[in-house]
């Protein structure tokens, strides 16, 4: 079975049919000429790193911006369809936000190392500080997400100490 088949089937178990094929015919449409791996890791990581920028319900520009920096890295995509899919995930998050950790994380943690897992985990807290400060919301949404991962309380607080001059709750 396919990491696809996988993650289309966790969306289906959480009877949003309407999420699901949305979500991927989005994707697919994006990026017609990519393989099933692509729009999973797509999917994936874009819906994370928009449940984080929407954590404290309100996107900034920086956080966007962030993104599509994010996914031209993770990716391996050109400016130009990092901002597409950017786009994207920011304008479903209203039905992203709905979806449980568990259902980005599976397909993530069995594809990816426990080092990349973990620079995931920086990468969020990149976009929670990108706006200038790093919310209780935020930070525990990572939280949660790390644990999602399978990653280690020592990988979180590590990664969170990359940001911790944004740090909500340490600032004065």
């Amino acid at each position: 079975m396919s990491l696809w088949s996988t993650f289309k089937e966790s969306l289906e178990s959480m009877k949003s049919p309407a999420f699901s094929s949305r979500l991927h015919e989005r994707i697919f449409s994006l990026f017609p000429a990519k393989d099933e791996l692509f729009h999973l890791k797509a999917a994936c990581l874009s819906g994370l790193m928009a449940r984080i920028a929407y954590a404290d319900l309100k996107i900034d520009d920086s956080e966007k911006e962030t993104i599509s920096k994010s996914l031209v890295t993770w990716m391996e995509m050109t400016e130009t369809e990092a901002n597409a899919l950017a786009d994207l995930c920011l304008e479903e998050i209203k039905d992203l936000a709905g979806i449980e950790n568990h259902l980005y994380c599976l397909p993530i943690r069995e594809s990816l190392s426990e080092m990349e897992r973990y620079k995931i985990i920086e990468t969020l807290f990149s976009i929670a500080a990108a706006d200038g400060n790093v919310e209780n919301q935020e930070a525990e949404e990572i939280r949660n997400i790390n644990q999602g991962l399978l990653l280690e309380h020592k990988h979180f607080i590590s990664a969170r100490s990359t940001v911790l001059e944004y740090l909500g709750s340490l600032k004065k």
